[in-house]
């Protein structure tokens, strides 16, 4: 499996428009990509416009897939508008 961490500061103002689109995306991932295992948004307590994305694949064929998808060039290029973003990947360990 591989596992991804995406700590991200939403621009001020922005915070409802930035979960909106994730929420969509979520849903679109849930109904197309089976292999996507887990693809979360944390907010943090103390501040308002910092999240984590929690992302997990069962393997480097559905990640390659959710890199590719037609959704993915949809809705990346509308959220990075909104955010300053740091992403690593990570192989899974113990699920």
């Amino acid at each position: 499996m591989i596992g991804g961490l995406k700590t991200i500061f939403v621009k001020a103002e922005h915070e409802r428009e930035f979960e909106s689109l994730f929420n969509e995306l979520r849903n679109i991932l849930r109904e197309q990509e089976p292999d996507c295992l887990l693809y979360s948004l944390l907010k943090s307590r103390a501040s308002s416009q910092s999240y984590i994305v929690q992302e997990q694949y069962r393997d480097q064929a559905a990640f390659d897939r959710h890199q590719a998808s037609p959704h993915g060039k949809t809705y990346s290029p509308k959220m990075r508008a909104l955010i300053d973003i740091t992403v690593e990947y990570f192989d899974v360990i113990v699920a």
